[in-house]
């Protein structure tokens, strides 16, 4: 997945203080607003648990990000996201 766009979808998820979820080639993880991320030149970074673990993601490595945003109503957890393919 390209840098920038993994950038803004971060951005988007910290702006809305929303839940952030990655898939990638080995697992799916829910990202907290509280954890710290970082997009770095061939990585994503992820400090979660208070620093506790750190996940480094290669951007060829996600095939999909998806922000988790809150809704009012039956239905909560609405989910809005971008994947990218292979070709």
């Amino acid at each position: 997945m390209d840098r920038e766009i993994v950038k803004r979808i971060v951005d988007e998820a910290k702006g809305e203080e929303a839940n952030l979820i990655v898939w990638d080639k080995r697992d799916t993880f829910t990202v907290e607003p509280k954890a710290e991320v970082s997009v770095d030149d061939e990585y994503l970074k992820i400090k979660m648990e208070d620093g506790k673990a750190t996940v480094y993601v290669d951007y060829d490595s996600i095939y999909k990000l998806v922000v988790e945003k809150e809704r009012s109503g039956a239905r909560t957890g609405a989910r809005t996201g971008f994947g990218a393919t292979l070709s």
